[in-house]
């Protein structure tokens, strides 16, 4: 294990603490009104905020860790599907930008139900229920953290839309996410997954964020046996990544 590594170690055992505390006593608030007092439902929204921004925080330091594990080769199999993976994904980004739709996609008992929730809010989602809801082995953890990445990117730039495609091609899984913002000039294709990398500022679209979304999804995919690529559209970016499984 190298310096770095450690230091990742360290950074994340040393962020989870003040979170568990940050979550811990949020819930006791919610959940314990009858021995701390009766919250209205200001008090009960800004809770409920701190916990999303709290799980925000947890999740990040998780997406540290396994970038530096993606480093080391560590790759840890599991059976999932990819209904569950997309799923898990898009309710994380719909509960940073609208909570109460992250709430009406858990309800979902089916594809079509999501889909329809999607489509409502502008996320339009192309997969076969029968392909994606078959049981794979695949790295669940980097997986969801590479296609949250990319939807986040697609919700930031995003005019209205975010078109989703998701199908199985033998033993590889291919997502892609595209949305109908302004783009990336294609002189800028290649850095755009260097580290600490961000384009110029396009008009109306604030570059947000630190440069490291994008190289660490490379990362966790090329660990994977995988490919991430920015394709050639004619409008917004679509981002398509391949990753190998088996069944």
């Amino acid at each position: 294990m190298t310096i770095k590594n450690i230091q990742t170690a360290h950074l994340v055992h040393d962020l989870k603490n003040p979170v568990n505390i940050i979550e811990t006593g949020a819930k006791t608030l919610l959940e314990n009104q009858d021995r701390y007092g009766p919250l209205n439902a200001r008090q009960e929204k800004v809770i409920r905020r701190m916990l999303r921004n709290a799980l925000k925080i947890r999740n990040l330091a998780n997406s540290m860790l396994e970038v530096d594990m993606a480093a080391e080769g560590i790759i840890r199999m599991v059976e999932c599907t990819m209904s569950g993976i997309l799923k898990g994904a898009l309710v994380e980004v719909f509960d940073v930008v609208e909570p109460s739709v992250s709430d009406a996609l858990v309800r979902c008992s089916n594809l079509e139900s999501f889909r329809k929730v999607l489509e409502q809010n502008g996320v339009f989602l192309d997969a076969d229920e029968a392909q994606i809801s078959r049981t794979i082995q695949i790295d669940e953890t980097k997986m969801g953290l590479i296609v949250t990445n990319l939807l986040s990117n697609a919700f930031k730039y995003r005019q209205k839309n975010v078109f989703v495609k998701c199908f199985q091609d033998g033993d590889y899984i291919t997502v892609s996410v595209r949305d109908d913002g302004p783009g990336i000039p294609e002189c800028y294709h290649q850095q755009i997954f260097d580290q600490y990398f961000q384009c110029v500022k396009v008009e109306g679209f604030p570059v947000r964020g630190h440069g490291l979304g994008l190289a660490g999804a490379q990362d966790l995919t090329e660990a994977m046996g995988g490919a991430l690529s920015l394709c050639k559209t004619p409008q917004g970016a679509e981002f398509l990544v391949q990753v190998r499984c088996s069944r």
